[in-house]
């Protein structure tokens, strides 16, 4: 039975790790209660995974086992019970269960070798779901797993829309963005016969979600996008990694018609690949960038960026090593979440958003690194 407070589901993939994962409780003070009081968290160490549910008001903690995979997402919709596992690379299914009592309800299939990256829940009885290596994006039934149909992302499109140096005939759909009756699909464009490196354009893709067509397909300013869409103001930015090692990406801003306004900043003002990437307030931003990635001792830093002129106000951490994961905004509370996976001291940072000091000494621990975070009700 599970208590309120901290949650935890964990699982075990390999036979030679299903001994019992321990996590240590820190006592963190609660946070004010608010719209959004629970992290969901997918940790990793790519043997074996875990999800992690963190009760950001109270303060106990419980481990439960309910198998997800070791390479895997999380969505918990707003307004829903329902958390979704996007289990990816070699397990090609959706998990999805009840957040309240901790219980997996079920578990469908998405295709063998399909590798799935992101789920949209429309209502209780569709959802699509992106799937790296199919050019077909997928709408289903989000509980029972019947499939409704596929979509070809470029039927209908214009060849100049699609032309690409791209061989392979995949898109690469990753991460997606509801935005009323439009759905935002992002398109790597990544040549699998060359390593994935980037093809000469990366696009977002617009399906109407009434019709099921795709109504736009528009290029990005820069190639090989690698964040989440994230909110700024009425549009919302994404952050744009290029061929990793070179400086040639950067984060753009689209409005609320899809216009693109060019680059908040780039990979050279960053001085480094984007990780990942979150819109503070009017003037400033903060970016997760890597250095020195192929080289003797690759570094990840958290930097404060202008968004008057996309130069680097202030380092805020430098972890050393190649950890620092993911960014997400707790509007509400005026925290920033920072993921960190270093492998001795793994755990979620909480950062005041507006000083962006530490909220407390120690992490929010989570036992395996932690690889994806969602804010829940």
């Amino acid at each position: 039975m599970i208590r309120k407070g901290f949650y935890v589901i964990v699982v075990i993939f390999a036979l030679s790790h299903c001994g019992k994962i321990s996590i240590a409780p820190v006592q963190m003070p609660p946070l004010k209660a608010a719209k959004m009081n629970h992290l969901w968290v997918t940790t990793t160490d790519y043997q074996s995974g875990l999800l992690v549910g963190i009760d950001l008001v109270q303060k106990s903690l419980e481990p439960l086992r309910i198998p997800i995979h070791s390479d895997a997402v999380v969505r918990a919709p707003k307004g829903s019970p329902y958390f979704y596992v996007i289990n990816r690379l070699g397990a090609d299914n959706i998990e999805w269960g009840d957040r309240t009592n901790g219980k997996v309800l079920g578990q469908f299939s998405v295709g063998r070798a399909t590798n799935p990256q992101d789920i949209a829940i429309i209502n209780p009885a569709q959802a699509y779901v992106t799937r790296f290596q199919s050019n077909k994006l997928l709408k289903v039934n989000p509980r029972t797993g019947v499939r409704i149909k596929e979509i070809d992302i470029f039927e209908g499109a214009d060849s100049k829309d699609i032309s690409s140096t791209d061989p392979d005939g995949r898109p690469e759909m990753t991460w997606m963005n509801l935005q009323g009756a439009r759905l935002l699909i992002l398109l790597q464009r990544l040549n699998s016969e060359k390593g994935f490196e980037p093809s000469n354009k990366s696009q977002l893709a617009v399906l109407n979600t009434a019709s099921d067509r795709i109504e736009q397909i528009i290029t990005l300013k820069g190639t090989n996008p690698v964040t989440e869409m994230k909110s700024f103001f009425k549009g919302f930015v994404v952050g744009e990694a290029g061929i990793i090692g070179q400086k040639d990406g950067g984060i753009e801003f689209f409005d609320s018609n899809l216009n693109s306004l060019g680059w908040l900043t780039d990979e050279e003002k960053l001085g480094g690949d984007i990780v990942d990437c979150l819109i503070l307030d009017k003037n400033r931003g903060l970016a997760i960038v890597a250095k020195d990635t192929f080289g003797v001792k690759p570094t990840t830093q958290l930097v404060l960026f202008s968004l008057v002129d996309g130069s680097v106000m202030s380092v805020v951490k430098d972890s050393g090593k190649y950890s620092l994961q993911q960014l997400l905004l707790d509007e509400e509370r005026n925290i920033v979440f920072v993921s960190d996976r270093d492998p001795k001291k793994p755990g979620i940072l909480a950062l005041d958003s507006r000083s962006l000091a530490p909220l407390f000494a120690s992490y929010y621990q989570t036992g395996l690194p932690p690889y994806h975070m969602v804010l829940a009700e």
